[in-house]
C-alpha cells in the first residue's frame, strides 16, 4: 500500500480543544509533534488534506500556520486542492426549505454556513452559541429571522439536545450528526467528506488504497472506511474506533505522529 494522501480531521485530532492551554488562534494548539510530521509528511512526497466540518473561512489561519493548501470543508460539501476547487455540492434550496419548515415549527435555531461566514437564526439561538464557545469558535452573525443567505450553502447545523434531535426523521434527505450537546450537522445522505475524498483520489488517478484518514468523531467515520487505512484518535468517540484500522493515541499525547511513524510513513 502506498500511501499518497493524508486526510485529517481538525477538531479533536489536529488541534487538541480540550488543552488548557491559554491560546489567541487554533494553531497555538496543535502539538508540535503533528506540525513536524506533516512537513515530513511532505517531504516523503504524500499531500496532507485537511477534511473538517467547519467552513473555510474558518480555517484560513490554520491552513497558512501549517502551510497546507488543500482541503475538505463542511463534512465533504466543497473541497479544494492546491487553491483550486476540486469538488462542491452546495444544499438544493428546495431542501432548505423543508429544513427552514421544521426548524420554525419546533423553534429549533440554525447555522447557515456558506464559504466566508456563518450565520446563525430562529429561536433560542443560545443552544448554538453554547455550541460554538465549547468549541473556541468565532462569534457567528445573528439574524433572529430564518431568511435564506443568498450565497451557496454548504452546511447546516441546529440547536437541539439528543432527546429533540427526532424532529428532522420527516426529512429523509438529512442525516443528523451531533458535535455538541447542543449542536448537530444536518448533513445529506448522498454526502460526507467520504464523497469528496473519493471525488479527489479519482481526479488525482489514485485509489482509495492510497490514502489514509485520521479523525475522531461520528461524521469521520465514513471517511476512515473509505480509505486504504482509517486511523482514530486515542480520543475518539466509542463508535468511530470500531471503524478504525488503528488507534493511535490522543491528540495531547502526539497521536498523529506515533500513527505516521508506526505505518512507516515518516
Amino acid at each position: 500500500m502506498e500511501i499518497k494522501v493524508a486526510f485529517f480531521d481538525v477538531d479533536g485530532t489536529i488541534v487538541d480543544n480540550h488543552s488548557k492551554k491559554n491560546q489567541t488562534s487554533d494553531l497555538e494548539l496543535v502539538p508540535q509533534s503533528t506540525i513536524e510530521t506533516l512537513r515530513l509528511l511532505k517531504e516523503n512526497g504524500v499531500i496532507p488534506f485537511i477534511a473538517t466540518g467547519r467552513s473555510p473561512f474558518m480555517i484560513e489561519s490554520l491552513l497558512e500556520g501549517l502551510e497546507i493548501d488543500s482541503y475538505i470543508c463542511t463534512n465533504g460539501q466543497y473541497a479544494v486542492m492546491h487553491h483550486q476547487v476540486m469538488y462542491e455540492a452546495p444544499y438544493e434550496e428546495e431542501l432548505l426549505d423543508r429544513i427552514v419548515e421544521v426548524a420554525t415549527q419546533n423553534k429549533i435555531p440554525l447555522l447557515w454556513m456558506p464559504k466566508t461566514q456563518y450565520i446563525l437564526s430562529g429561536d433560542h439561538h443560545e443552544f448554538l452559541i453554547e455550541a460554538l464557545e465549547n468549541m473556541n469558535l468565532p462569534k457567528p452573525l445573528v439574524n433572529l429571522g430564518m431568511k435564506k443567505s443568498k450565497d451557496k450553502i454548504y452546511q447546516m447545523v441546529a440547536g437541539v439536545t439528543q432527546e429533540n434531535e427526532h424532529i428532522f426523521d420527516s426529512i429523509e434527505e438529512v442525516r443528523v450528526v451531533r458535535w455538541q450537546p447542543k449542536g448537530v450537522d444536518l448533513l445529506p445522505r448522498s454526502g460526507s467528506k467520504a464523497t469528496a475524498i473519493l471525488a479527489i483520489l479519482e481526479k488525482m488517478g489514485l485509489g482509495p488504497e492510497n490514502a489514509i484518514a485520521f479523525g475522531d468523531g461520528l461524521n469521520d467515520i465514513e471517511m476512515l472506511q473509505t480509505v486504504g487505512c482509517g486511523v482514530a484518535m486515542g480520543n475518539a468517540h466509542e463508535e468511530l474506533k470500531k471503524h478504525a484500522d488503528y488507534v493511535t493515541k490522543p491528540v495531547h499525547e502526539d497521536g498523529i505522529y506515533h500513527a505516521c511513524k508506526k505505518l512507516g510513513l515518516i
